[in-house]
């Protein structure tokens, strides 16, 4: 997989401490509504998510979208029943794009639901730029409080703790409310960050590959001409392009995903409610950008690219070092820790066996030699807390965490015979107290970026 770029860059950020950046181990994206991240970067997520953890946040579950087919028509008079409509659909195109870590952002605080917040087209440039509905309710994602959603997205980061974070760029690719929200909401939550990321960068195309793609796609004879909400149409030469179309010195990274577009059109026909024709052409037809088609509710075809582009957000990263990261991350041939279905849940399961082990041997040597006896069994427990959470993070760590306490729970208080482990004296108290702190508090304490390489 090639990571390429285009014309070199200088970034204020390159002399910040964000630019010694750690290889690429996890991702975060954050989106609007469901079948954002298919249509904005479905490709590029398949591929990060084939050699690195990707986490989605959706901010809302796209009540107020438009809904294509005859036998879906009944769920556009009813919010509730699309949204749960929707969500199915984007559970089926995270199994396409194999994304396993997927949240609501309004889940996190368990607050209120976020709703869609609606939009109209500007008359001026139809089809390419979204203004704000008229009517959008205070639980709108655009209309609540800005705070709010800063506040969950801060605690994702806080857990996921990812070298990248993805998002719309700040026009919101089109103009939606929701999606210039969301990139509001973004930028605000990483900054917040208590470890801030090392890239942060947004979802962009170059306007050379958009014009050649939009070019090829009038020229296909076979591209489909009526869909199923009617008259199917493609772009003019000349007509206005929306905002995630960037000039192509604003592009820096540029990542080849022709080998993720079958994953992607599986995502896109996921959300069939909201995307029609979709079509990828006989690969060895492809020589250019587009490899194929699909459309929106607008009726207006749109060329699927086989590429991924990307602009580092000004003051979050090197885009250099961007490249490397990527390049090391796609290019290697080995994949990044954590790839592979087995790797979370038996990783977990480790560390909860260590941590039993942690607490069976802290409770039965914490009276030898004291107070010698005591520091260095509280000292294993946090040693071993450390090494799980290297593991697979936050989930090492709590496995770790319950598993310890539950050990010298169990031996302190199930006493079938034999010696006594634990005490009733002021040592047997201090253990069981200061082994809880331990495993629970003494892992969470070690900064992050001193088990990262560098």
């Amino acid at each position: 997989m090639s990571v390429d770029h285009g014309p070199e860059t200088t970034d204020p950020a390159g002399s910040d401490a964000r630019a010694e950046a750690p290889a690429i181990r996890r991702v975060l994206v954050v989106v609007a509504h469901p079948d954002d991240e298919t249509l904005t970067a479905g490709a590029l997520l398949a591929e990060l998510a084939a050699h690195c953890p990707v986490t989605l946040v959706t901010s809302t579950r796209g009540e107020r979208g438009e809904v294509i087919g005859a036998d879906l028509a009944h769920l556009a008079d009813d919010p509730d029943a699309l949204a749960d409509h929707r969500v199915g659909e984007l559970r089926r195109a995270l199994d396409a794009l194999g994304i396993a870590d997927h949240r609501f952002l309004d889940e996190v605080d368990g607050g209120p639901r976020l709703v869609d917040s609606g939009m109209r087209w500007d008359d001026d440039a139809r089809l390419v730029r979204a203004l704000p509905a008229a009517d959008a309710g205070p639980d709108a994602f655009s209309v609540a409080p800005l705070e709010r959603s800063v506040a969950a997205l801060t605690a994702v980061l806080d857990d996921v703790r990812p070298d990248l974070v993805l998002v719309d760029e700040p026009e919101g690719g089109y103009g939606h409310p929701d999606h210039r929200r969301a990139h509001e909401v973004t930028m605000a939550a990483v900054a917040r960050a208590a470890e801030p990321p090392p890239f942060v960068a947004w979802l962009v195309r170059p306007v050379s590959a958009v014009r050649v793609a939009q070019e090829w796609l009038r020229g296909r004879t076979d591209r489909p001409t009526t869909g199923e909400t009617g008259a199917l149409t493609v772009a003019e030469p000349d007509a206005p392009l929306p905002s995630i179309v960037v000039p192509d010195d604003a592009v820096d990274v540029q990542v080849d995903v022709t080998e993720r577009l079958p994953a992607l059109a599986d995502a896109m026909r996921a959300h069939r409610s909201q995307v029609q024709a979709v079509h990828l052409v006989d690969p060895a037809e492809v020589t250019g950008p587009a490899a194929g088609w699909f459309a929106l509710s607008n009726g207006l075809l749109q060329p699927v690219l086989r590429g991924a582009w990307l602009r580092v957000a000004p003051g979050w990263g090197d885009p250099g070092r961007l490249r490397d990261a990527l390049g090391a991350l796609l290019d290697g041939s080995e994949p990044e820790r954590g790839e592979g279905a087995w790797y979370r849940p038996s990783m977990t399961a480790f560390s909860a066996v260590l941590g039993v082990a942690a607490g069976a041997l802290g409770t039965a040597f914490h009276r030898v030699s004291p107070p010698w006896g005591m520091v260095t069994a509280l000292l294993l427990v946090v040693a071993a807390g450390v090494l799980a959470r290297t593991f697979v993070e936050r989930a090492g760590q709590l496995a770790f965490a319950v598993a310890t306490i539950g050990a010298v729970l169990v031996l302190t208080y199930v006493r079938p015979g034999g010696d006594l482990l634990v005490t009733g004296e002021p040592i047997g108290v201090a253990w069981i107290v200061g082994s809880m702190v331990a495993a629970a508090l003494g892992p969470a304490l070690v900064p992050r970026r001193w088990m990262a390489e560098r």
